[in-house]
């Protein structure tokens, strides 16, 4: 072989390996980018099995179960995994609890009343004795309390009292009084009793014409209340036995929400700390509304 030939070779030689080379680099970044690609796709699936979409139809099935916890959002919120254009929102857990995020422009067709009223971005809690009715959780505490003073004002009325006293007061300082506050006050109407508030006193005093003929109250919050169940038993007992009463009921035997439900919407308000419902909750478990009823 002479020297222009071995030089042919070389040159070759050297062009097949540059070429091997390069084609194993090719090969390489292809890999790279398919292992991205799958890797990036490993990611939206695990992203995805978080979200649940729901159509209209599935909606008004009789075997959907509605979350006790709703969130309105803009309807082009996570249109990444919710991408079906019947979808009128997703279901996803927060804190282990089923949240329904619904998509504003269904809120007037979803045959749910919002209260006060339905506002994007705002999260509402079902009403604990209306499926139908879902409380703004910013108004949430505040309204139970108001129907809480309402009924057993209520309670009384219906038991022929001449009066009855509620506040509510903190656990830790039920022995002193004069710390006490109202949450709420309760307005009842009747030509049959005048009502008078004494806010002086940290209390919501209601005073009635008072009767001998008492009858069963309707029970909403305090249904299981054995306090309050004995004292319509008392009452309505054939003799009237009973002139008075005072008695002490605990937050947590007519709390709102669970713990767990307070969780999962500071989870979706993305509330850490602070005022939380989560302590709000737990206060009102611990607080303790001081009942007294006179006849």
């Amino acid at each position: 072989m002479d020297k222009n030939e071995r030089k042919e070779k070389t040159k070759e030689t050297f062009s097949n390996f540059w070429q091997k080379t390069a084609d194993i680099s090719k090969k390489a970044a292809e890999g790279a980018k398919n292992l991205a690609e799958q890797t990036k796709q490993s990611i939206h699936d695990a992203q995805a099995k978080k979200y649940t979409p729901v159509t209209a139809k599935e909606f008004k099935s009789k075997a959907f179960r509605l979350p006790s916890i709703i969130e309105i959002v803009d309807d082009s919120a996570n249109r990444n995994f919710v991408t079906g254009e019947d979808a009128i929102g997703w279901i996803e857990k927060h804190e282990d609890v089923d949240v329904l995020h619904m998509y504003a422009t269904f809120v007037k067709k979803c045959g749910i009343d919002f209260i006060p009223l339905s506002q994007r971005d705002h999260v509402y809690c079902e009403h604990n004795f209306d499926s139908h009715k879902f409380i703004n959780s910013n108004q949430i505490l505040e309204k139970a309390t108001e129907e809480k003073l309402a009924e057993l004002e209520h309670i009384a009325y219906c038991l022929g009292a001449k009066s009855c006293s509620v506040e509510v007061v903190e656990a830790d300082s039920k022995t002193n009084k004069k710390d006490a506050s109202v949450k709420a006050a309760a307005s009842v109407e009747s030509s049959s009793y005048k009502k008078n508030d004494n806010m002086q006193s940290g209390k919501n005093i209601s005073y009635f014409e008072g009767n001998s003929t008492p009858k069963m109250p309707t029970l909403k919050w305090f249904l299981h209340d054995d306090n309050i169940k004995r004292l319509i038993e008392m009452r309505c007992a054939d003799s009237n036995a009973i002139k008075s009463k005072s008695m002490e009921l605990k937050g947590s035997s007519s709390a709102t929400m669970s713990k767990k439900i307070a969780c999962a919407i500071d989870n979706v308000l993305n509330v850490k700390g602070g005022i939380s419902m989560e302590s709000q909750v737990i206060k009102e478990h611990s607080d303790i509304l001081v009942y007294e009823i006179e006849f």
